[in-house]
Order: C-alpha cells, then structure tokens, then sequence
C-alpha cells in the first residue's frame, strides 16, 4: 500500500514538472486534478515530493495567470507540511512563493510577513542563493502595493546578492524589476542603464518561464525609450518582445508584446493603428486579471500621448473598477481561507477547557471572535499598506484613529465606545486600495475627473467594509464613508449635512484634516499645529460639527503639553504592530553589508525555485 502511494505521488511529481516545462492546453484543469490526486496520497508518504509538488502547482497557477489565487491554498499547505516536516531549507521555499501569492492577490501585508520570515530562514542557513530570491520577492510584494522606493532597494539587493554567487536568472531578473520601479518614479535614465545590464545577463529563454521574462524585460525597456524620446530604439526593443512572446507560450507575454507595438506606432505617429492594437490587447488582458492593471496603464499613456486625454480618463475609471473590484474579491476570499484554517485546526486555535464544554453555541462564538481579529487585522494592513502610498510611515490611519478615540471622549462617548471607534477609524481611508497610484502619487494638480476618481475611495471603502466580521464592522463602514461629509452639505459622497453625519464620522473628519494639514505632501508644506488648529476653526458650522470644534483646539493644546512629540504617542499602536516589525527587520537587513556566504554550500537554484522572478 505505501509502496503504491510512493509511486503515485513519484508519477504526480513528474507530471508537475513535464507541465512546468511544455504546459498543456487544459492546464487549469490538469492543476486542479493534481491537487485532488494529491489529497488522496496519505500525508505521510514522502513529505518533502508532496511540497514541491505543491510549490509546483502554484509555481503553474502563477504563470497561467488567469487562476493565480488557485496557487494561495497550496503554498500555504506547503509551508504546513515544510514546517511539520522540521526542513527549513523546504520552509523557507515554501514561504517565499506564499509571500509571491499573497503579494499578487491584493495581501501584501501577509506577503511580507512570511517573505520576512522566508528572509531570515535563509539568512540562518547561510543559503546566499536563497537570500537573493527572497529579496527579489520582497520587492515584487512592495511592488504590488505601488511601494516603488522600497521595492528597488530589496531589487538592487537582490541583484548585488545574485551577480555575487553567480545567479544568473535571479540577477538579470532583480535588475530588470527595478528598471520597471523606476520606470513609476521617472528615473528613466538610471532604468535605461539597469535594462540593458538586466537583458545582457539574461540566459537563452529555452524554456517558457525564461521567454516570458524575456519579453516582461523588452516591454519595460520600450517604454524607457519612450519616456526619453527614442523612439526608434523602443521599435527594435518591440520587435523583440513579440519574436519572445511566441517562445513564451502565454497569453500575458502575448499581451505584453502587444503593448509595447502598440506604444511605439501611438508615439511613431500611428495612432489610429497603434490605438487599435492596444485594445485588442486590452480586450486579452480583460480575460487574465493579473495581466489587467499593467495594460489599463499602457493604454492611458498611448491615449494621452494621442491627445484624447477623455478617453484616457475612462480607462482610468476603468482601473479603478478593476482594482476595486480584485481587492473585494480577493478579500472575501482570503477569509474563507482563514475560516476553512479556524476550522481545520479548531484545537490547536482555542484553549482545551472551552472546547471541552462541547458548547457548539460558544464555540462558535469563539471562532467567530478568532476570525474577526484576523480579519481585523488583515484589514488593517491593507489599510496600511494603502496609505503607505501617501505617507511613507504609513501611520497616519493609526494617529488618527488615536485622536479620534481622545476627541469621542472629550465628547462624552464611553471608553467602550471610543476603543471601537479607534479600532474602526484604522480603516477610514481602506477604499484607497481601489485608487489607482497614478493618482495617489501624482504631484501635480488633480484634474476635475482625476479628482472625482479620488472622491470614490470614501464609498469603496464603505462597500468593502460592509463584506466583513469584524465587530466594528458596521462603524468603520459608516466612518469610511462619511468622513469626508461636510456640516454644511457640501461633502461627498453622499451630501448630507449636520446630525445625519454619524457622530464617529464627524470625529474623523477633524482628526484626519488636522493629521494631513501638520504633515508635508507633495504639493505642499506642512502647517504647524497651531496653523492647523486655526484653519480648521474657520471650518466650524461649515466643514465640522461646531461642537467638535470647540472641544477640539483645547484638547490638542492639552496633548502637546503632555507629549513632546504627538506623532510618536498618536502613532505608538502603529509601530506595534507586526507588518511593521517586519519593515523594521526588512530595513535592519538592507543596512547589513553585502555577504554572499559560501554559495558551494547549496544547489544554486533555478527558474523553478521561484514562481514570479520578473513582474508584469
């Protein structure tokens, strides 16, 4: 019997791998039949095959594209078994393409949270090879969370780990992915020079995953040139990623060729030609979610570029829906994922004497509470990582959900109530993980579409919040949407006025006008407390509830004598928690310097020991 369960599971590993190499037309239903192969082999044959066979599926519904949340369910299994199995060479694997999967599934606080961890396995093992693919996740987790900065650090990382222990695929890739960071922060040059170094350290693409990243490279160098005005140079660099994309055997390399052609004949003056191309690509791109966000953008720069700035617009609306609509989506299903977890290990979740009193009532209620604070604090990264855009720290929800718990007291709220409206007022600006970046990160002046574009995130976020269990939940979806209501009617997104403002929201509005006016953004400085205090009171009766207002000046001349800095006391739960812990280790290691180890004490990887080296 176990006999035949080892070469049933030897027969499935080498299925994997022959599907990794050629993938087959059915390969969506060949992974889901795989998977159910796999569950039907008892757990105790062969742990270490049965996670790479695991790593294999969801290395596959990455590159696919079109199912990438398929792979979450088994690299998280993957990690469980690793860290049964007591291999941490096999749980660092595993964590880093859970990291990948969470990152490229809208959950990138979890994604650096177990890349985080994957990072310090590796660096405990001494596996340099390791280290190098870790942080080139890293920055693809920063990356998908529109954290250009910080992605290019971990990428340059990578890229100085991997050319030192000669890693060629992992160094090519990094260089290449931070080309495309600064691609995003206009450092067009300076991505020109880390392209061409990216390209000539590439291996021959023989195989799918080499071709693809081949063409991801060429797409990214063509819009360099674009941006730098060379554009018979991005024609040749086109030309190339369309031959790759036919080696690539996938719809996303053919999507991204195609944009590129499409680019270079919009700024060759082709625009009706280049225009039509790049729809047709769009209308692809519709049909593979991941390949969408990247397309939408290509679009608005050739339309903007082709003077129809209406038409760039709509499809800027258009990314907002899809980023609004991937975030609800993913984050329903990450909590049945946590649920389906809660379920499977309820024993290991909830403390024996509970489960002994065999109350089904209670213990429901116990897994109710257990999955609402993980979902709270799932919620709360997005939150974070969303700001993080705006404001660096990222702490701005969090000082403002403080002040906002101090001002309901003042108010007369209970302490009961005011630690619900702290713990809801962290998630007044979530709906922002529906903005595209173009617009969080733009300097200049918003334009009135732009700006309308902006305005939604008060009612995304009110949507989004209204699909989860967290006991606050209907608060922090009545603070969501109504914080930037006006006393006067004049606020959005619903223009009511006065009282029917709910009081927490009320709160909000003037804790979070006073935490932007004393901070500096792009397009201007930042006023001192007093300067803020003073604008704000010129918005009594009009902007903020006038009763708010009164208690409001008082109380920060009251918080500024008891703390010399208010930003750390406002901030403090920020700084706790476990994302930015992980920031704070993240940061530590970039600050070390460089140590490849000894390189010969591991098998130098290859393509397969990481799902997504190069980002779209």
């Amino acid at each position: 019997m176990i006999k035949a369960a080892d070469q049933a599971l030897a027969e499935l590993d080498s299925e994997i791998k022959a599907n990794l190499a050629a993938p087959r037309a059915d390969t969506p239903t060949f992974l889901a039949d795989a998977l159910i192969r796999l569950r039907e082999i008892p757990f105790s044959v062969d742990p270490a095959r049965r996670v790479e066979c695991l790593l294999g599926i969801a290395q596959q519904y990455c590159h696919q594209g079109q199912h990438v949340f398929s792979g979450v369910e088994p690299a998280a299994l993957a990690v469980m078994v690793a860290t049964d199995l007591g291999d941490p060479s096999l749980r660092r694997k595993s964590l880093t393409f859970q990291g990948i999967l969470l990152s490229q599934t809208n959950n990138p606080g979890d994604a650096l949270l177990a890349l985080q961890e994957a990072l310090e396995l590796a660096e405990s093992l001494n596996d340099s090879a390791g280290v190098a693919i870790v942080w080139n996740s890293l920055g693809g987790a920063f990356y998908d969370a529109a954290l250009y900065l910080d992605a290019r650090q971990c990428y340059e990382r990578a890229a100085l780990l991997a050319a030192g222990i000669h890693l060629q695929y992992v160094h090519s890739a990094a260089l290449t992915n931070a080309a495309t960071c600064c691609l995003h922060t206009r450092e067009y040059d300076e991505g020109i020079e880390k392209i061409l170094a990216a390209i000539s350290a590439m291996p021959a693409p023989e195989s799918p995953s080499l071709a693809l990243a081949r063409v991801l490279a060429e797409g990214t160098f063509t819009r360099l040139l674009l941006a730098t005005g060379s554009v018979k140079e991005a024609a040749v660099r086109a030309q190339l990623a369309k031959e790759f994309a036919s080696k690539a055997r996938a719809i996303q390399a053919d999507i991204s060729a195609a944009c590129s052609e499409g680019l270079v004949e919009v700024y060759s003056g082709l625009g009706d030609i280049g225009l039509s191309r790049g729809m047709q690509a769009l209308e692809k791109a519709r049909q593979v979610k991941p390949s969408l966000r990247e397309t939408l953008l290509a679009m608005v720069q050739a339309n903007e570029q082709a003077g129809r700035p209406e038409r760039a617009l709509a499809l800027h609306r258009e990314l907002t829906l899809h980023i609004r609509k991937a975030q609800h989506e993913n984050i329903v299903r990450h909590q049945e994922l946590h649920l389906k977890q809660l379920e499977s290990n309820d024993e290991a979740q909830f403390p024996p004497h509970l489960l002994e009193e065999k109350d089904a009532e209670l213990t429901q209620k116990i897994v109710e509470q257990t999955f609402g604070t993980r979902q709270g604090r799932l919620l709360e990264q997005m939150a974070f990582t969303a700001e993080m855009r705006d404001d660096p720290t990222g702490e701005h929800c969090y000082r403002v959900a403080r002040l906002a718990a101090l001002l309901a007291k003042e108010h007369g709220a209970t302490p009961q109530t005011c630690a619900m409206i702290e713990l809801a007022a962290r998630l007044h600006d979530i709906g922002k993980v529906g903005i595209p970046d173009t617009l969080m990160q733009k300097v200049s002046l918003l334009s009135d579409g732009e700006r309308q574009i902006l305005e939604t995130h008060a009612k995304t976020g009110a949507e989004l919040l209204s699909r989860t269990k967290v006991s606050y939940g209907a608060l922090a979806e009545d603070i969501a949407r109504h914080h930037h209501e006006r006393w006067d009617g004049n606020g959005y997104p619903d223009g009511i006025s006065g009282s029917a403002i709910p009081l927490a929201a009320r709160v909000v509005a003037v804790c979070d006008v006073y935490d932007a006016m004393t901070h500096e953004k792009a397009y201007r400085r930042a006023l001192s407390s007093e300067e803020a205090v003073a604008e704000i009171a010129r918005g009594r009766a009009l902007q903020f509830d006038p009763k708010l207002i009164d208690l409001f000046g008082p109380m920060i001349l009251r918080l500024r004598a008891e703390h010399s800095d208010l930003d750390t006391f406002l901030g403090q739960a920020a700084r706790q928690t476990a994302l930015t812990v992980a920031r704070q280790k993240i940061a530590e290691s970039l600050a070390k310097p460089i140590d490849t180890g000894d390189a010969g004490q591991r098998m130098v990887p290859s393509e397969r020991d990481s799902p997504s080296l190069v980002r779209p």
